[in-house]
């Protein structure tokens, strides 16, 4: 399980939330649009579309997991009968058809509208991260988040450990990062 050991930033924790929701719903659907089966390229991580079903504005619902769907651009923008966006009556149609179970969920959840924001970024980013590795058995980006936090420190760190030689595991301990981040962090 990962362990809370730092505030992401405002900015860096929304991206990192939205990341790794996204990689949570290409999971979910097997990297794959339900409407048409049209497959996500594995090179190409652009193809396929995680779209809010409620909006992502709405931060309740905007890193909840239930509340993405898988998509390819045509079903998410350009098709004039069943597009998320250009569509909504189809797209709503086809949801109650074929995912009914994640279609009364959105009707139920959507008239809640509350907009203000959840600073709360690292806790959602743990859960997410916790959900992710349920999955797959990995984690997604702890290693990219602690060299993140590292390099926000990195003059403190380096002064730390050449002023008053501190051992690479005092560091790596101090920080909440395994040993060997610690290492490539410092280009050992």
């Amino acid at each position: 399980m990962a362990t809370k050991k730092y505030c992401l930033p405002k900015k860096s924790g929304k991206n990192f939330c939205d990341e790794l929701w996204r990689m949570l719903v290409k999971l979910e659907y097997d990297n794959q649009c339900p409407i048409c089966k049209s497959l996500g390229i594995p090179t190409d991580d652009t193809i396929l579309n995680a779209h809010h079903l409620i909006s992502r504005r709405v931060f309740k619902y905007r890193w909840d997991v239930g509340n993405g769907i898988l998509i390819c651009p045509k079903h998410h923008e350009f098709d004039l009968h069943l597009s998320a966006h250009t569509a909504p009556w189809g797209f709503e149609d086809w949801m109650k058809a074929n995912l009914p179970e994640k279609y009364d969920l959105w009707v139920k959840n959507r008239q809640d509208i509350q907009t203000e924001e959840n600073d709360a970024y690292e806790e959602i980013y743990y859960n997410l991260e916790n959900q992710y590795k349920e999955k797959t058995g990995n984690f997604y980006m702890i290693k990219r988040i602690n060299m993140y936090i590292l390099s926000k420190d990195k003059v403190k760190i380096v002064l730390d450990r050449q002023m008053n030689d501190t051992s690479v595991a005092e560091l790596a301990n101090r920080y909440g990062v395994p040993e060997s981040t610690m290492k490539k962090f410092l280009a050992l």
